[in-house]
């Protein structure tokens, strides 16, 4: 958090608008947010206002309708940022977008991973995928035809009206609406350090090493000094807990085993219950945690690097109402953190837990005292590790 510049005054930011504040302990608070600076989140919940010091804000939220992406190039920067622009030029090692707001900014050419200059479509958005998974030594120019994406290897230079693309050492200049895209090679960069991660309306994503709101728009540092201003109604959320929590279904664990049900194959369930719905606990839907069946055995190698466990513990609202139940057991290096049985129906129960020094984690969920499996889906939703 101390790497975060705040000076922010957000009572114009949000106005009637709600926003939904999380909290390193699960909480989610609703309310007018009036202010957010390096000392904590002022929250206007009913007549009250309660603030939350910094260090306890996960995230923040705000309920704003989606607005519809512009045409025009996809960027994406070595940090994983995400950017839609209205235009781009590249000159020598530094590139000029132009934003939809006509706001421009200069990026250095040698941050970007691709630009995407053609349409998205499903099928060409799991071609582009693949192009940029695939090993590399040289910059692509990609083209397509129909829907199909193919490329040429060489290295990429400036992009205007034509696009400069040096193969086997000529130079050819191509017309901008002939190419598809580029991806470039692989390039070796510092490790940006990451503060905050700045979802858009867009669905674009800013990966910030600072953020301030001042005169009504938002002022976000990207890596490499890279600056860029913001109006207040594209920004629909802040997620601070980059490098300080890690989610459950975010991780593999070392070691996982699961006993089929009459041959039946079973898996974990990632933010999803086991019946592929949202988990559902006590008419509260989570967005992540793990949906598990009995006889599951889950080993994390987490090395110490975590100070608590927290989750919240149920049978899904989606499970059929049997008298059944499932036991949940949570270890670390051997010795028990929690053990309990969970009946469909039962109000979810929050776990809280404590790993100072731990470096295995183990969750085993198996049949209760009626050693049956029949309804009895355990969800372990907000499932995180915390620093």
């Amino acid at each position: 958090m101390s790497a975060l510049v705040w000076s922010l005054a957000l009572t114009a930011l949000l106005g009637a608008v709600p926003a939904e504040v999380e909290t390193v302990s699960s909480e989610r608070l609703t309310g007018e947010l009036l202010e957010l600076n390096d000392q904590g989140v002022s929250l206007k919940i009913g007549d009250e206002t309660r603030v939350i010091p910094t260090p306890q804000v996960l995230e923040i939220r705000r309920a704003l309708p989606v607005v519809p992406v512009p045409p025009g190039p996809r960027v994406e920067l070595l940090d994983g940022t995400r950017l839609t622009c209205k235009d781009i030029t590249i000159l020598r090692d530094r590139a000029t977008l132009t934003l939809p707001s006509e706001a421009q900014v200069q990026i250095p050419a040698s941050r970007f991973t691709s630009i995407r200059l053609g349409e998205s479509t499903p099928t060409l958005d799991d071609a582009w995928k693949a192009l940029l998974q695939r090993e590399r030594k040289n910059d692509l120019l990609v083209v397509r035809k129909d829907d199909v994406l193919d490329f040429v290897p060489g290295v990429a230079g400036a992009l205007g009206e034509k696009i400069v693309f040096l193969v086997d050492g000529e130079e050819l200049p191509i017309a901008r609406d002939k190419v598809y895209g580029i991806i470039y090679r692989p390039r070796n960069a510092p490790a940006a350090k990451i503060a905050c991660q700045i979802g858009l309306a867009t669905g674009d994503l800013l990966q910030a090493s600072a953020v301030s709101l001042t005169a009504g728009e938002y002022r976000v540092k990207l890596a490499g000094n890279v600056e860029l201003r913001l109006p207040i109604d594209l920004v629909s959320g802040l997620d601070f807990s980059a490098g300080r929590v890690k989610y459950l279904s975010q991780l593999d664990p070392r070691d996982k085993k699961l006993v089929p049900l009459f041959d039946l194959p079973r898996d974990v369930e990632r933010d999803r219950s086991v019946l592929g719905s949202p988990l559902t606990l006590g008419g509260q839907v989570y967005a992540r945690g793990l949906g598990l069946f009995p006889q599951t055995r889950l080993r994390y190698r987490i090395a110490g690097e975590y100070a608590r466990f927290r989750a919240v513990a149920g049978i899904d609202d989606a499970a059929p109402r049997l008298k059944t139940s499932a036991l949940l057991r949570i270890s670390g290096d051997g010795r028990s953190l929690f053990e309990a049985e969970f009946a469909p129906g039962e109000p979810p129960r929050p776990i809280d837990l404590d790993l100072a020094g731990v470096r295995e984690l183990e969750i085993l969920v198996d049949f209760g005292a009626d050693q049956l499996n029949i309804g009895d889906f355990l969800d372990l939703a907000d499932a995180k590790l915390t620093k």
